[in-house]
């Protein structure tokens, strides 16, 4: 198989793109959070980034698409962080391994602050377009949270339910969790509050 040299002027223009998108997205990510969806404006993203109007639209064509990107990733953070129980020989219990994945998850929305106010704001912002695109990414967390769940009973490490309403009712809990560490709960060890939560209601869900 032949090999496909990549210049280095590429690489390095490539990398200065996912660089400048980053920095666009940490402003805006900031400016939602302090100004709210509705509060928020592309002069201020611009500010907060340090770069010219026309560099803004060059990655995104509106505070909407901006809004969307910072929602897609972390959705893909969710998704990284929660993963598959491994119930092969010699695997740590199933509740040990929930808690490396729960606190992740945990840990990551913890150290954002930022994104965790744009992330809970769901229930405050007036702007429907916001709260629509809110609502949706809380609809797809229930969803792979019901998949988890479902693949949990299968391998018979999870008590019957009903995957969706119990989905509803854990993430209830998480986002719970989630604002009273960011508001505060912040010096508490991340281990502490997640041994907490599965007490509370993850061990419930288990086989006994």
């Amino acid at each position: 198989m032949a090999r496909t040299n990549v210049p280095v002027e590429d690489v390095r223009a490539a990398s200065a793109r996912a660089g400048r998108r980053l920095q666009i997205l940490d402003a805006a990510k900031q400016v939602f959070a302090d100004a709210g969806y509705h509060g928020a404006s592309i002069n201020a993203i611009i500010e907060g980034a340090e770069i010219a109007r026309g560099t803004f639209y060059l990655y995104f064509e509106s505070k909407e698409a901006v809004f969307g990107a910072l929602l897609d990733g972390a959705m893909t953070e969710l998704r990284s962080r929660i993963v598959r129980i491994d119930t092969g020989p010699g695997a740590r219990s199933p509740k040990d391994q929930l808690e490396d994945s729960l606190g992740s998850l945990l840990q990551f929305f913890v150290a954002d602050r930022p994104l965790a106010a744009v992330l809970l704001s769901s229930a405050s912002t007036p702007d429907a377009e916001a709260a629509a695109r809110l609502a949706a990414f809380y609809a797809e967390a229930r969803s792979v949270i019901a998949l988890s769940l479902e693949t949990g009973m299968a391998l018979g490490l999870v008590r019957r339910c009903h995957p969706e309403r119990t989905a509803a009712a854990l993430l209830g809990l998480v986002r719970g969790i989630v604002e009273h560490c960011v508001t505060r709960g912040a010096d508490q060890p991340i281990q502490d509050v997640t041994r907490e939560l599965i007490d509370l209601a993850l061990v419930g869900v288990l086989v006994r």
